[in-house]
Parts: structure tokens; sequence; C-alpha cells
């Protein structure tokens, strides 16, 4: 247990640091996993998960799952090492639907 407690220490301490430097990464949920692992995630964002390439420049890495759907949805994850402390973050994201002209019907699921 102690060790467990000391790996979360490290990585609230992390965050910490984190978030005073790197305000920017705020827009992130973070928590802490019982074993000390930082996770940051954002869901349903418009926009291409941009976060993540800035996660990466900040925590260094590379984004290893990036998937877009059809509609343009998709799914970008980074997984990385920061100051010693595991650290993944993922975002869901939908990019915006194109504006429609004036008097367009829309669908009867209230889609955009």
């Amino acid at each position: 247990m102690a060790s467990n407690c000391s790996a979360q220490l490290g990585a609230a301490r992390a965050l910490v640091d984190l978030m005073r430097d790197h305000q920017q990464l705020g827009v992130l949920e973070w928590t802490l996993t019982p074993v000390g692992v930082l996770l940051g995630q954002q869901t349903a964002v418009e926009g291409r998960g941009e976060i993540i390439a800035e996660c990466a420049r900040v925590l260094g890495g590379t984004p290893v799952s990036v998937r877009a759907d059809v509609d343009g949805s998709g799914f970008a994850e980074l997984v990385t090492v920061w100051r010693g402390v595991n650290v993944k973050v993922w975002v869901t994201y939908s990019v915006p639907a194109p504006p429609r002209a004036l008097g367009t019907v829309v669908p009867a699921g209230g889609g955009r």
C-alpha cells in the first residue's frame, strides 16, 4: 500500500506542476488512479481532437490511436511518461457540421 501512496503522491505533484505551467491543458478532466497513473480526458468536443497534439507537445510522446468515423467524429489517445509518471490522455470529438442554408429541413431526429 505504501508504494501506491507514493505513486499517487508523485502523480499528484506532477499534476500540480502541469496545471501551473501549462494551464491550457486545464480543459481536460484529470484524475489519478490508485496506482498513480495520471488520466486526462475530454469527451464530445467539437474539432478534431487538437488537445491531444498539445498534450504531445507538452508531455512528449506520439498519439497512439486516432480514429475518424464517416461522420467526422473520432477518438484520439496519447500514452506517455512525464516526470516519471505514467500519463494517458484521450479525447472523443466531432467535427462541427457544415452550416445549413436558411430554410433547410432538419431530420426528425434533431440532427444538425
